[in-house]
């Protein structure tokens, strides 16, 4: 399994380096959202929350919901181009191709997050610092999450254009009512009993604890909210992946 989940990673890899057009617009789009909200963030900042911290996490986790569509593109891509037909010919189980599929999409995710949070520590003075091993481990928990609910979306969705708009409205409604874009101080009540079921709440306020503006407890209960949503994103995928399967054997 391990040389199999190699070379599906491999093959994704190139995949991706073909067209990266939509990953570098999402980088240059959310450093230049986080320049216009930052100034936002500092005035509505709750107590012990810099505007930077804010900044950074928000827009981070919106651009990583707005790439739940190039995740789900890579099992998409496989069944448009007739080559779903080809990995279920290989030695390769669905778990590896999905794992394939899915540690590139996860280092991808994990760089844009890490380059958001970098040019915050650069322009706004962001002590990336503070979050120690808590900040990295984060990164990973988030990236994993997306990476996983945009592979469970591309196994059981049949088509691009029903991808793309799922995708695209899921991330602004979930980045809207999770206080990922405004602060949860700024909205309706409503939106803030709502905002405790959606995985963008859980990673913006893990950041916020990872960088010292929640008490220590906030950041175990939001890394343990983000890994169970991961977990069953992940079980779901699998079971569209091994639907598919079944039906095209």
């Amino acid at each position: 399994m391990p040389r199999d989940i190699a070379v599906i990673a491999r093959h994704t890899c190139v995949l991706l380096a073909r067209d990266p057009g939509t990953l570098i617009a999402y980088a240059v789009m959310s450093s230049t959202l986080m320049a216009v909200l930052h100034p936002v963030y500092q005035r509505m900042a709750g107590p012990g929350v810099s505007g930077a911290t804010s900044a950074a996490a928000g827009t981070a986790v919106m651009f990583t919901l707005l790439a739940l569509d190039v995740a789900g593109e890579q099992i998409l891509a496989e069944r448009d181009w007739h080559t779903w037909d080809r990995l279920r010919a290989t030695p390769a189980r669905p778990v590896a191709v999905l794992t394939g599929k899915a540690l590139p999409l996860v280092t991808v995710f994990l760089a844009l997050q890490a380059l958001l949070f970098a040019e915050a520590g650069w322009w706004y003075g962001l002590d990336l610092t503070a979050g120690t091993w808590r900040l990295p481990l984060l990164w990973l928990a988030w990236a994993s999450c997306a990476t996983a609910l945009g592979l469970a979306l591309g196994a059981w969705l049949n088509s691009r254009g029903r991808l793309g708009a799922i995708a695209d409205i899921t991330a602004m409604i979930t980045t809207g009512l999770s206080g990922a874009l405004v602060p949860l101080t700024g909205l309706p009540r409503w939106i803030g009993d709502l905002a405790p079921a959606l995985p963008a709440y859980w990673a913006v306020r893990g950041f916020q604890a990872a960088l010292g503006g929640h008490p220590a407890g906030a950041y175990t209960r939001a890394v343990l909210a983000i890994t169970a949503i991961t977990v069953l994103a992940g079980a779901l995928a699998a079971l569209g992946t091994l639907r598919r399967t079944h039906r095209t054997a």
